[in-house]
Formats: C-alpha cells, structure tokens, sequence
C-alpha cells in the first residue's frame, strides 16, 4: 500500500529487493521459506542424516564413474565422431561372453610367435614348407599327364613343331631322291649315245678297211 503523506496518491510506489535474475522477493516467499525450515528442525536428526548419506553415496558413484571413462579414454584414443560409452554400454560388455578363440593354446603360440620359438606341431602334421613341396610334386605330376597326352598348350606346340620338321624331312628326301633319278637317268642316255658313237665308229672303220682290200687285189690282176 502507497504511504500517504506529502504528495497524496501521486506519489511512486516502493518496491522490495529484487533476485539476482531480476524477480522481485515477496513476503510470502519468505513465510514459506521460513515454514519450510521449521518443518526441516522438527523432523529432527534422525532424518536428515540418512538423506546426507545418500547424497554424498551417490556422489561417489558418480566421481568413480567419471574416472572410469577418463581412465578408459586416456587408454583409447577416441576416433573422430565417436562418443563416449554410456553405463548400458559398459554393462553390456561386461555381460559379453569371452572369446572361445582366445585359449590357453593360441595365447602360448602367440607368445611363442613373439618370442621367436618354434610352435612345436602335432605328430603327423607337416610344416607349410613340407605342404608346398608336396603340392607342388603333384601339380607336376599332372601336368607331365597331361603333356603325354598332348593336352597342354606346350605338348600342342611341340606336336606342330615335330609336324612341321617331319613334313620339312620328307621334302628334302624327296628332293634328293628326284636328284638321284635324274642324275641316273642323264647317266643312263649318256651311256647309250656312246654306245651308239662306238658302233658308227667301228661301222665306219669296217667299210674303209673293205675299200682298201679290194683296190689292192684289181691292181695285180693288172
């Protein structure tokens, strides 16, 4: 209510304390607050002490969970756009079961593996050098099948290579062959033209020797 006095009605109003957000403090939330303390005494020690226990129970869970995730996060380095785990996502690695391929054996080969010693191998089992040797063996074997068979592309082209100098023999045979007819044959006609020559030869010398004898026994008669 305005106090009246000097200046009547057109005096300002007052107006109390303000909060820090600007909201005016009225009287009537200071009778509740000051209800509300009263109430607090009266319920007594036995009440508040078991709700401070809570708060500062729940504070340490809160503390132990916050270093937890730093302490994880200084182990991991967090990928861009990754988030944080959440408390589901904790408890649920937890609850994970272990991986059945992380034995007591793979994790002795692995050390063994690090430290540079031999896996020792089962009785029957052959090293990867040993497998490789042997597949290899077979592999050849195979292929040396298959190339008497002349089912390979090598086995084809050495066919048509051993075709073509077959094929090459023949003609050179053949060739020296028609040579050694012809050469018998010009031999062959040469041999019969001198027989022919000899003849006419000894035709022609019989003739002459016939002349002479018959102009010899003329001329006696004389």
């Amino acid at each position: 209510m305005a106090p009246r006095g000097r200046g009547g009605k057109f005096s300002k109003p007052t107006r109390g304390a303000f909060r820090q957000n600007g909201n005016p403090i009225g009287m009537w939330r200071e009778e509740e607050s000051e209800s509300e303390e009263e109430s607090e005494d009266e319920a007594g020690p036995s009440r508040s002490i078991p709700e401070e226990m809570t708060r500062e129970q729940r504070k340490a869970a809160a503390k132990a969970r916050k270093e937890a995730a730093i302490a994880r996060k200084n182990q991991v380095a967090a990928a861009p756009g990754d988030l944080p785990p959440s408390e589901s996502e904790e408890e649920s690695d937890d609850d994970m079961p272990a991986n059945p391929n992380h034995t007591a054996k793979s994790r002795s080969q692995a050390a063994n593996a690090a430290n540079g010693i031999p896996t020792p191998r089962a009785p029957g089992e052959l090293s990867r050098r040993e497998r490789e040797a042997i597949e290899a063996q077979q592999a050849r074997e195979r292929y040396m099948k298959l190339h008497a068979e002349g089912k390979t592309e090598q086995a084809r082209a050495d066919l048509a290579r051993l075709a073509l100098v077959k094929e090459r023999r023949e003609a050179e045979k053949a060739r020296k062959q028609a040579e050694k007819d012809e050469r018998e044959e010009r031999e062959r006609e040469k041999a019969e033209q001198n027989a022919r020559e000899a003849k006419l030869r000894e035709a022609a010398m019989g003739s002459g020797a016939r002349g002479r004898g018959g102009k010899k026994t003329a001329g006696r008669s004389k």
